[in-house]
């Protein structure tokens, strides 16, 4: 009865696609979505955004926490306006209220002003 069984052996799947990524939770607090990140890929001054909210921060100004850094929102621009991201002293998130976040100020980056 036991004469047919075999014994499985475990195999090791390291390859560079399965080792090296990791997941990763988007920034943007209205999106949350899970991703794939390549390990070597830090996050940038907005944290890591997912594919979709990526491709919102070349059409959109973005409004974000000053505290805690998360995105709150996109607020669509014209093509042709220069894209800023505004910010807020605080959000739900982290210390403030939903009418924190209401009370938005620009960031300007010193290449605005050239």
């Amino acid at each position: 009865m036991f004469s047919n069984i075999k014994l499985l052996r475990e195999r090791i799947i390291a390859t560079k696609d399965t080792v090296n990524w990791h997941f990763a939770k988007c920034n943007n607090s209205k999106c949350n979505a899970i991703f794939l990140v390549d390990p070597s890929e830090s996050p940038g001054e907005l944290g890591f955004i997912c594919p979709q909210c990526s491709k919102k921060t070349t059409t959109s100004h973005i409004v974000q926490c000053s505290s805690c850094k998360t995105i709150l929102n996109f607020v669509r621009a014209a093509p042709s306006e220069e894209k800023v991201v505004f910010n807020v002293p605080k959000c739900s998130h982290c210390i403030g209220t939903i009418e924190d976040e209401w009370e938005i100020e620009p960031l300007y980056q010193p290449d605005s002003y050239i």
